[in-house]
């Protein structure tokens, strides 16, 4: 598993807004996509407007999915499509994530690992995560 230091997760948080910048849009449009295709199922449609949107549908999940996956293979954690992110990292010997969501300008909170969003808390000192050799 890879640990992140703090300024090695902010050095990723430049790519990190450019990727959901462009990912963001696709997301919203699924989104809609899936509401519609809910719609029309509740109804009993299945014509070829229907396929149409499920064809649709799949390419943007899949337009979404090939671009997070340099993230994931980065050894980011990507939570949401639409910015949320985590990174392993160590602090006092034990396992806990940094967290980043789009819009922010940098790594500025943490939590533990069965805490999540609602658990974060500010980062006051960055020195207590233990960076790794790419630090």
């Amino acid at each position: 598993m890879r640990y992140f230091g703090v300024d090695e997760a902010n050095r990723v948080v430049p790519l990190l807004t450019r990727t959901f910048e462009k990912v963001r849009p696709w997301v919203s449009r699924a989104q809609e996509l899936s509401k519609e295709l809910e719609a029309l199922k509740g109804q009993g449609k299945r014509d070829a407007f229907t396929e149409t949107l499920q064809e649709q549908h799949a390419r943007l999940l899949e337009q979404i999915r090939t671009e997070l996956h340099p993230l994931q293979e980065m050894g980011i954690e990507v939570k949401t499509a639409d910015g949320l992110v985590d990174f392993h990292a160590l602090l006092g010997g034990r396992t806990v994530y940094l967290c980043w969501r789009y819009g922010e300008t940098a790594v500025g909170h943490w939590h533990e690992l069965d805490t999540g969003f609602a658990g974060r808390q500010r980062i006051e000192d960055p020195e207590a995560f233990t960076p790794t050799y790419l630090s």
